[in-house]
């Protein structure tokens, strides 16, 4: 009856403010009340309190069909589970016992529906795991620093900067709907197109989705709650030459929500391109000759160039090196200097939710951490570093949070990463889009080229390269190209960009939902492109079927 009490007076001082219903007062009333417990009462005799201690709870659910020659292989619809994690850390904001900077996290089940006895339980559970794994790896960064003497400037450092206090909670705007039948359906009939391409074998086209809002609470006094939502459709299919090489591609069109997909029609016509573009590459004549000169890439290969320059882990995040461990390979180094052509400009926005009429599913109001992000922020001016993506762990040059630790999205775990909302490659003066195959044949002809080459996509075997007479312009697909490695040199100068930009949606890395704003083509010269000597296979014993 005390409990019940305590529980009602909760609801009716803090829950408009907290919470917006039931569920969400259930939860954060959970974890705030085994939160104050632990922060007070979590020690061994003689060993340090915890200083920081944070809770994440997910749920979520997923959802997902495939579809083979218009039949279906998979039809799953999971519902409602929980996922929880808990951060704890020893020490103080300037000496920790996180050694990695990573941050440190243990995972618990949770259960699926707002039980408030079960979510303390669990939360009890993992903290005191949690907790001694803390004390290991303190006396482990102690040893640790004894043999690997900071520099002064690194033993300055704080090892975590304060967040403050705030209470968030961010609603998805419409809902996620999962309509099985619907796209059992749907899959049928797209599945079914590769009927028509008798030497496209082992095909697929499916949609898998995930549903899920995450709720925090730290002993920051950070309250919030996010969701995190996608749905990705896909399709994939493999043909073999006539020499025997296999050659695998795939399509991917990512949103929000299962309804926001294209309509019917579109996919199908997307899926109908795909395919058509899979035999017009198994029948694409090789690459005979070792190339060099101007190369143009255009669309998903102009993505590419810049997504693996600057979004990788060596690219636009700061990062701490690790206590006793060498560091990574960082632009941090170079903030102040020209990074890639004085042309561009890269922002990151994090709010900014639709761009030239394409929604943008990298937009978020609040970070993992609990920090506030500003709108827009300008990394790149003009081709020179002006600042990095971080979270609350300083670097040696990047000492504040920019607001940039997501959610990784899986179902499995309740992480973080440094990674950006959306990135915008902005170009000074570019080149209208008509014009730029004109820029590369007249490159070529000043290098005494016969022929040239445009990329549309970086993908293996199954690039898309095409190779450009320069008498006449005209376009010649061919296949088994090795183009040499676009790195930050060789984009730091380029000899022609596009002023049309591109607008994508992806999956950084495979954990973080973000967007992309890029030159819709780039220019660049002094590429090199190997005839690749690709892989043969056996032929099977007997034929694809649908070959008979």
């Amino acid at each position: 009856m005390r409990y019940i009490l305590s529980l009602l007076i909760f609801f009716l001082l803090v829950g408009p403010v907290v919470a917006q219903n039931e569920q969400d007062q259930v939860i954060f009333k959970a974890m705030q009340d085994e939160l104050q417990r632990n922060k007070a009462e979590l020690a061994l005799p003689g060993m340090d309190k915890p200083f920081y201690l944070s809770f994440s709870l997910g749920r979520f659910r997923q959802f997902e069909v495939v579809g083979e020659l218009g039949a279906i292989t998979n039809s799953l619809e999971l519902p409602w589970r929980g996922i929880g994690s808990s951060q704890l850390l020893l020490g103080d904001y300037n000496n920790t016992n996180d050694t990695r900077f990573v941050g440190q996290f243990m995972k618990v089940g949770m259960p699926a529906e707002a039980d408030y006895d079960m979510i303390r339980r669990n939360f009890w559970l993992v903290s005191d795991a949690a907790y001694k794994m803390a004390l290991r790896e303190a006396a482990a960064k102690e040893a640790a620093l004894k043999s690997n003497p900071q520099t002064p400037e690194e033993a300055q450092l704080p090892d975590l900067v304060k967040a403050e206090p705030i209470t968030k909670i961010v609603e998805s705007k419409v809902p996620y709907e999962i309509d099985i039948k619907k796209w059992e359906n749907t899959i049928r009939e797209l599945s079914a197109i590769f009927k028509n391409y008798k030497e496209i074998y082992n095909s697929s086209v499916g949609i898998s989705g995930l549903d899920m809002e995450v709720y925090k609470q730290t002993s920051e006094d950070v309250t919030m709650k996010q969701p995190v939502t996608y749905a990705n459709l896909f399709a994939q299919g493999y043909v073999t030459t006539e020499d025997g090489v296999r050659i695998g591609d795939a399509l991917s069109i990512l949103v929000a929500r299962p309804q926001d997909m294209p309509s019917l029609e579109d996919l199908k016509k997307k899926v109908t391109a795909f395919a058509e573009n899979l035999m017009k590459l198994r029948n694409a004549p090789v690459v005979e000759e070792f190339y060099s000169g101007p190369v143009l890439f255009e669309d998903g290969a102009s993505s590419s160039i810049f997504v693996n320059n600057l979004l990788n882990q060596g690219g636009l995040f700061a990062y701490r090196k690790p206590i006793g461990q060498a560091g990574g390979r960082t632009l941090e180094g170079r903030i102040g200097r020209k990074i890639i052509d004085n042309r561009l400009t890269v922002k990151n926005y994090t709010s900014l939710d639709k761009y030239d009429g394409t929604p943008l599913l990298g937009a978020y109001e609040i970070d993992a951490e609990g920090v506030i992000p500003e709108k827009e922020m300008t990394l790149v001016d003009k081709g020179i570093l002006r600042q990095m993506l971080n979270g609350r762990v300083p670097s040696l040059k990047t000492q504040h949070s920019t607001g940039s630790s997501r959610f990784v999205m899986t179902g499995s775990d309740i992480v973080y990463t440094t990674a950006p909302g959306t990135i915008h490659i902005q170009v000074n003066k570019g080149t209208k889009q008509d014009k730029m195959k004109k820029a590369l044949i007249k490159a070529a002809k000043d290098e005494g080229l016969d022929y040239a080459y445009i990329v549309r996509s970086i993908a293996g075997p199954a690039s898309r390269i095409y190779k450009v007479d320069v008498k006449d312009g005209s376009e010649t697909q061919v296949r088994f190209g090795d183009v040499s490695a676009i790195n930050l040199a060789k984009i730091k100068r380029v000899l022609d960009i596009s002023s049309k930009e591109n607008v994508s949606n992806y999956i950084l890395n495979r954990q973080v939902l973000s967007s992309l704003i890029y030159p819709a083509s780039v220019l660049i010269e002094d590429v090199e492109i190997n005839k690749s000597e690709p892989k043969k296979e056996k032929e099977p014993v007997l034929k694809f079927p649908l070959q008979r």
